[in-house]
Order: structure tokens, then sequence, then C-alpha cells
């Protein structure tokens, strides 16, 4: 289970010009929860807050206030008990070209701890799933973005963890192999895993996301099913739910 209770997360920023600093609110007071088994979907444009969350949620930041619990345990307490509850795949953790998808995925086994058999039987588990199994040997450097997406998501749920934060999974994915990507969403949910996924595909999120959450400066809004926030919002798609919200920001500013 996640669960955040009135986070805040701000940051201090130089201006070039003139040198001067100024405080900017990334993170307004969000709370939420996402329950095993359920798939959460966290959306908002750039530079709302979106990123700055998970990256909250995965311990890799700490909040200015409020708490953040992963499985149980405080992300500020106790963070390596988080990263070893939750598998994590940011947009900017990129691959080492230089080995094969079965070196790199040993390798990050023994970082979590897992014994190299089980690693090895997973990750060539996780490679056939996502349809990379006959690339299991080959050098990385021929990849394409689609194929290194694959590999990343593999490594991201190589210890087989509890909690699993996919941030833009279907980057640089064909049709076919994005469904693939959804498909093996679908099959956490029923193990029982807690899922967010952040996402610009509006309609990939209508039809996985059991919940959804809009994050627009710093605040949240929504956070019910996605067809809840149409209906309320009288709107017909999501993308309709993010021109309300940017026009009801333009006119607050």
């Amino acid at each position: 289970m996640i669960h955040l209770n009135e986070v805040h997360k701000s940051f201090t920023v130089k201006d070039r010009k003139t040198r001067s600093s100024k405080c900017i609110d990334a993170v307004r007071g969000i709370s939420l929860t996402v329950k095993p088994g359920e798939i959460y979907g966290l959306l908002g444009p750039n530079g709302a807050g979106k990123s700055t969350t998970l990256r909250m949620i995965a311990s890799l930041m700490d909040p200015d206030s409020g708490s953040i619990e992963v499985c149980g345990q405080d992300t500020k307490q106790k963070p390596e008990a988080v990263r070893s509850c939750l598998g994590y795949l940011s947009t900017d953790m990129g691959v080492y070209t230089r080995f094969t998808p079965r070196e790199l995925l040993r390798l990050f086994g023994e970082f979590q701890d897992v014994d190299p058999l089980v690693a090895e039987r997973r990750g060539l588990h996780l490679l056939d799933k996502l349809q990379l199994s006959d690339f299991a040997d080959v050098k990385m450097d021929g990849f394409s973005s689609g194929q290194k997406q694959k590999v990343s998501i593999a490594r991201a749920l190589l210890h087989d963890p509890k909690v699993v934060i996919f941030d833009e999974p279907t980057t640089g994915l064909d049709v076919l192999t994005a469904k693939t990507v959804l498909d093996l969403l679908r099959i956490m949910r029923e193990e029982g895993r807690t899922v967010i996924v952040s996402t610009h595909v509006m309609p990939m999120v209508e039809d996985i996301c059991d919940r959804v959450g809009i994050i627009f400066d710093g605040k949240l809004h929504g956070d019910a099913p996605p067809r809840e926030i149409l209906q309320s919002r009288r709107a017909k798609t999501l993308d309709e739910v993010f021109f309300q919200l940017a026009a009801e920001s333009e006119g607050a500013n």
C-alpha cells in the first residue's frame, strides 16, 4: 500500500539573470492512498509536481512536511526498507549498453540481494513476457529505444516488488509492444500488487486505471475512478479535464 498525508515539497531556485533566489512550491498538501490490487493513474503536465511526487514515494527525495508510507514503512525513516519492496521505472533511467540484458539483470540482482539463480530465472521470465528473450545475450548498444525500455521494465520488476511505480512505461514502444506492457500491468493488479502509472496517453489511463489523480500547480484533483471524474467535470475525455484545469489555473493567476 502507498499512503501520502499532506505532503509538501518546495525548491529554492536562482534566476540566472538577476541572480536572485525564489522558492517554488512543487507539491502543496497532497494526500492519497493506493491499495493492493489497484492501478492508480497519477497525471499532470510538465512542472506540475508529478515527478517530484513519484520520486518522494520512491524515497529518492524527502518531503518537507507530511508523511509517506510504502508497505507500512515511512520513506524518511526507513528508505532502504521502502526500496526493497518497490520497483521504480523512471523516464531518466537508462541502460548500460555495453551489457546484454542477461548481464544487466544479473548485476541488478546482486545490487538487490536477489539469489543469482532466482535473479536469472526471474530475469528470463520477464524478458519472455516482454517478448525480448531472443535478445537476452545481445549487447544493447544496437537496441532500439523500445527494446531498452523493455529491459528497464524487467530491471524494475526483477526483485518481485509489492509496489510498482511506472513513469511513462510505454514511451518508445510500438502499439503491439505497448499492449504487452499494459497486459503486464493488469497481471500485476491481479497478483495484488500496488501500482502507480504516470503517462500522457489518456486512452490508456481510462482503459486500465482503477482511480486517477491529476496534479496541477502542486495540488491533487480528482482522486476517483476515471468515469466519476469525467461525470463530475461533464467531460468526454481526460484531455478535456486537463484543459479545464489549465483554464482554471490561468484564471486563478
